[in-house]
């Protein structure tokens, strides 16, 4: 048993992060960001708390601040060392839009956010606010003078996509913080997360195709997808992240937004997580991001909204004919053809069934990503009209 712990160990570290999974960071030099800026992030992500719950003082994150606006060198990986028992890295890229635009969407409280990380997160929803079962407030409304600082406390629902290597999604809750601010005069938002607990356990998904297709299944049966490791049972351990949407140009709408991530997974409570791993995470999730909230075809918010709440309203029998339809359209589109990098649509896999086992919830959020590739220009398999 214990030849077999110890072999399964070093494929998880070899196969689960290899190198053609890890190029986009590969050839970056690490660099340790400065231990100065520690006492700043552990403030921030004490704010979490339900206990945390006086005013927001912004002195004590000044040094952070000053990082995320400081220059940076393009060829290195910055990372904390020794800072929340966990690899660590740091992402910045710059989204030409302001604030308000992207609180309309990505913090719409009538738009998933998941629709604007299509290839990292499957489904996510706030399953509390400020202590309550309510919706996220209109931050945006808020943003021409928020001060003091607006402050939003809740608990995130959480199902990331499929690894591409593994397979491997998972489900855990986080608690969260929104800091609506100003910093030198301009619109600032602080988003804080820290998972709650360790995830549930890990399940086999495919990537079919490329990632950039959006294109994925969910068995909901433990394990790994890779052959030989289907048995493992990995988890999430530790998830935290802090960013900052900043609004860098006083002539232009930009949005500096600055990514610090930090991530331990892997099974037997062994982590096989590197910072050049979490980096590429980062560098998925942006690329998306960057990509939708600058589209020129994206809607106004109102009409998302009014588009995705038809959705849910879906009643249980139409909205399963779509998905079906979907789900067929993909199999014949992935039936062996190896049209791209990826996995082809398993032969043995019964649609029907596999309907069976998706949740409203689940199936909606299929219903979303859908229709954000059609707006988007790709290619589309379901009647969203």
């Amino acid at each position: 048993m214990l030849k077999k712990i110890l072999s399964t160990a070093v494929l998880l570290t070899v196969f689960l992060f290899s190198s053609n999974h890890l190029a986009a960071g590969s050839d970056l030099r690490e660099a340790k960001i400065p231990d100065s800026l520690h006492s700043g992030l552990e403030y921030l992500l004490s704010l979490t708390s339900k206990d945390k719950n006086g005013p927001v003082d912004l002195k004590l994150i000044q040094k952070v601040l000053d990082f995320v606006v400081s220059p940076k060198n393009r060829s290195s990986l910055y990372y904390t060392d020794k800072l929340f028992g966990s690899p660590s890295a740091y992402y910045e890229f710059d989204i030409n839009t302001d604030l308000k635009h992207i609180l309309q969407y990505a913090y719409n409280p009538d738009i998933p956010s998941f629709a604007f990380m299509p290839s990292s997160v499957r489904l996510s929803y706030w399953a509390e606010v400020n202590g309550q079962n309510q919706d996220l407030p209109k931050l945006w409304t808020f943003i021409s003078n928020p001060d003091p600082p607006i402050v939003v406390k809740g608990v995130e629902h959480i199902e990331i996509t499929p690894d591409q290597f593994t397979g491997a999604y998972y489900r855990y809750d986080i608690d969260k913080a929104l800091i609506l601010c100003k910093y030198r005069g301009r619109n600032l938002l602080i988003s804080i997360s820290k998972q709650k607990d360790k995830s549930d356990v890990g399940r086999k998904g495919i990537v079919l195709g490329s990632d950039d297709n959006w294109d994925y299944l969910y068995s909901g049966r433990r394990g790994l997808s890779m052959r030989g490791l289907g048995w493992v049972s990995s988890y999430m351990y530790n998830s935290i992240g802090i960013s900052f949407l900043y609004e860098v140009d006083s002539k232009k709408p930009v949005i500096r937004y600055a990514a610090f991530k930090w991530l331990r997974a892997g099974w037997a409570d062994m982590n096989v997580v590197k910072n050049k791993h979490i980096h590429k995470g980062l560098v998925r999730y942006a690329k998306d991001l960057k990509m939708i909230l600058e589209h020129s075809l994206l809607p106004e918010a109102s009409e998302l909204a009014k588009l995705f709440s038809d959705f849910e309203n879906y009643p249980p029998e139409d909205m399963r004919a779509k998905v079906k339809s979907h789900l067929t359209a993909l199999k014949d589109r992935y039936n062996g053809n190896k049209l791209s990098s990826g996995k082809n649509f398993p032969k043995n896999l019964n649609i029907s069934k596999y309907l069976d086992q998706m949740t409203n919830k689940e199936m909606y959020a299929l219903l979303v990503v859908e229709y954000m590739k059609s707006i988007l220009g790709e290619k589309q398999y379901l009647d969203n009209t």
